[in-house]
């Protein structure tokens, strides 16, 4: 079967502070529908907001409550010096499988500089690494070809987030047959495991973890369009804000956000509500 990680979110309390609470209901309903891989301080995890003692002490925390999860961890930094320091805050966790690190953003670099920063991520560093693309929010896209000549060069970069072109997935899979590409985009999910991905790093799987592992076990007949309709729906604003606010009004967490983030406009809400009634329903 493919693979699906849900890009866990957040919760925080009234006074910002991490709502661990919240984040186990969260974490509890998943397991409970077969949920077993998650993403720590990811994109929807709003890290850019956490200190980088609440990062460690949200991944520890989750990894010691249950210890038969597979986690990858978000690195978000568009430093080469930070991402290495960052991974070896938890160089003595054997329990994480990867390291998702983001392609450097705001500062557009060359694709000799992208080359560079895994290179030296990955040389400084035993544990796996996979590079997150996503061109919308870095300004800038890691080359194909970059990207087999890291994994070639290095055998610790074992995978990518891939949120740019769903062509590149089968050119990457042509070329690396063992190394993992997994969709970044919810409503892409059917297409891209047409491309031969690997599986998907999942926003949507918060709120319908069975439709996602349904379409992943049967993606040569399944129909999507109910995937592409609630994707809308938790991508309505910037996520996480959707998706917090659906978990929100179903009683797992409060519905608040870290600054620059904010809660979704009333007219959201008003279009959240039928889709919020209806999984009221199945808990």
């Amino acid at each position: 079967m493919k693979e699906i990680f849900t890009a866990l979110l957040t919760p925080f309390n009234q006074d910002q502070s991490i709502d661990y609470p919240g984040l186990y209901r969260v974490m509890d309903h998943l397991l409970e529908e077969g949920n077993k891989s998650f993403l720590l301080c990811g994109t929807t995890g709003e890290t850019s907001t956490l200190k980088l003692d609440e990062r460690r002490m949200l991944v520890e925390n989750i990894l010691e409550k249950y210890p038969t999860i597979r986690v990858i961890v978000g690195i978000c930094s568009n430093s080469t010096s930070q991402v290495i320091r960052h991974i070896q805050m938890y160089k003595d966790n054997p329990r994480i499988y990867a390291f998702l690190v983001i392609v450097p953003y705001y500062i557009k670099p060359s694709q000799s500089g992208i080359f560079k920063h895994f290179d030296l991520i990955a040389s400084s560093t035993d544990k796996n690494i996979m590079i997150y693309n996503i061109p919308s929010r870095c300004g800038v896209a890691i080359d194909v070809s970059t990207v087999i000549r890291l994994a070639n060069k290095h055998k610790n970069i074992i995978g990518m987030k891939q949120c740019g072109p769903l062509d590149e997935i089968h050119i990457l899979k042509e070329n690396l047959p063992q190394f993992k590409v997994y969709i970044g985009d919810d409503h892409l999910l059917l297409e891209g495991l047409k491309q031969h991905a690997d599986g998907i790093i999942s926003v949507t799987s918060h709120l319908d973890y069975p439709l996602i592992e349904e379409i992943c076990k049967n993606e040569n007949i399944f129909d999507d369009r109910y995937l592409k309709l609630i994707s809308e729906y938790v991508f309505i604003e910037p996520s996480p804000a959707p998706i917090k606010y659906i978990l929100s009004q179903l009683g797992y967490i409060q519905n608040i956000l870290r600054c620059p983030l904010t809660p979704i406009s009333e007219e959201s809400e008003v279009k959240l509500a039928p889709l919020i009634e209806k999984y009221k329903k199945t808990i």
